[in-house]
């Protein structure tokens, strides 16, 4: 599991990067990460973003 969580973070940020997205400055964690805690609570943790969060 640790791979894929990986695998879709490195990917979540490359496509942030090519589209140009600027995160806030006063964010604590950047867009990449929140995009991809949600992807794998729905991936791996059905949906439950508690566990998620948790994991990760």
């Amino acid at each position: 599991m640790l791979n894929e969580i990986i695998t879709i973070y490195a990917i979540t940020d490359d496509l942030l990067k090519a589209i140009r997205h600027k995160d806030d400055i006063r964010r604590a964690m950047s867009d990449a990460e929140i995009i991809t805690t949600v992807l794998v609570a729905a991936i791996f943790f059905h949906g439950n973003h508690s566990n998620a969060c948790s994991y990760i």
